[in-house]
């Protein structure tokens, strides 16, 4: 028994000495180094090596014996375990090496939306009684973190119920002064289908669902929107036009007539996100494009005209629209991000350069890009 707890002793002691530096995640590999990412966004290893029995020591104390005989199945598994005052998020899996650990360090408090540059602007919306609110892009880009911003917010400044759908719960939230309902799917109801279901009949008036990731996922929520609920969720897609594209192309082609109309009526607005490292890479910052929904942008919705929706938000700055490329520009003229990081991942880069430059005119540092 000695020898067990000296095994899983020695995990946590590396954990406790990992997470008080800037990370954002840890990789366990059976039998080879761990890995970190900084604050950059690099991974890095460590001279740290576990073994394939230190690793099934530490899986054991947070996972319950029904999805030891999942993963054992060849399933992989997401969990949530909390250490000292830090929660993890941890992707547990195999490959050809053998047992991997993904785990994502979740803050115990999620943070302002000052403090993630998300605009006040945007506050108003979270006011409302209804609409359809999306953060968007693949993994590993804050969509969480946004997410939890936004329900903070929330949380202090109206009185209302708040139901979060999860897998697995990641962010803990406490009354302030709305009622927050935390629910993990597989744990606290059997699967996505009978929670949004069920959660009609909890009194909600704000849903958190994790991620719309299926037609089924998507139509559930829509009407949950549609029974006067402000609604907040995910997709893993990288700008507003294919969000807009992937919600309507993913049911059969006779009913997407009406999910367009249906998707028209509902959504208030899309964030698309991605992390970037910061110029004097001591840190990440978020570049985001933004679409609200307007009675033009409804008419396109409506009627498929997707590359239209592109012109409005270029031209839709009053309105707090931006394109990644408008975002981008911004960032570069304010010095937070590197040029030629940069300039691989605009949608433009002929179109990205005159912003730029017309970006740099306003800050009176016009420098002409070519």
């Amino acid at each position: 028994m000695s020898s067990e707890l000296n095994k899983k002793n020695k995990i946590y002691e590396v954990l406790k000495e990992l997470l008080q530096y800037n990370i954002s995640d840890i990789h366990f590999i059976e039998d080879h180094p761990v890995y970190v990412r900084n604050s950059s966004g690099d991974l890095i290893p460590q001279d740290i090596v576990f073994l394939k029995e230190e690793l099934r020591w530490f899986i054991h104390d947070f996972l319950p014996a029904s999805k030891i005989d999942e993963l054992i199945d060849g399933t992989e598994i997401d969990a949530a375990h909390s250490i000292w005052t830090t929660r993890l998020r941890i992707n547990v899996y195999f490959d050809k090496y053998g047992i991997r650990l993904a785990l994502r360090k979740i803050s115990d408090k999620p943070p302002s939306m000052e403090k993630i540059w998300l605009d006040e602007r945007l506050k108003s919306f979270l006011h409302e009684d209804k609409w359809l609110i999306l953060v968007t892009w693949p993994t590993w880009s804050g969509k969480s973190t946004t997410l939890a911003s936004m329900i903070d917010y929330i949380n202090q400044t109206r009185k209302a119920h708040i139901i979060t759908l999860e897998d697995p719960v990641e962010y803990v939230f406490e009354n302030k002064n709305s009622l927050i309902t935390q629910r993990e799917i597989w744990k606290h109801s059997k699967n996505w289908k009978d929670a949004m279901k069920f959660c009609l009949r909890q009194d909600p008036d704000i849903i958190m669902v994790w991620e719309m990731r299926d037609w089924e996922t998507i139509s559930a929520v829509l009407t949950l929107v549609e029974t006067w609920h402000l609604v907040l969720s995910t997709l893993h897609t990288i700008d507003a036009a294919q969000t807009i594209t992937r919600i309507i192309d993913v049911f059969p082609p006779y009913q997407q007539e009406q999910i367009s109309v249906q998707l028209s009526l509902t959504l208030k607005m899309i964030i698309s996100q991605r992390l970037m490292p910061t110029k004097d890479s001591n840190g990440r910052v978020a570049a985001r494009e933004i679409l609200i929904n307007s009675p033009a942008i409804a008419n396109n919705i409506r009627e498929k005209r997707i590359p239209q929706i592109i012109s409005i938000m270029e031209t839709g700055f009053k309105s707090w629209m931006r394109t990644m490329d408008q975002d981008l520009a911004t960032l570069v003229a304010e010095g937070k991000v590197d040029l030629n990081y940069v300039l691989s991942r605009v949608r433009n880069v002929e179109n990205f350069k005159s912003l730029l430059n017309s970006k740099l005119n306003e800050t009176n540092k016009f420098r002409p890009v070519d």
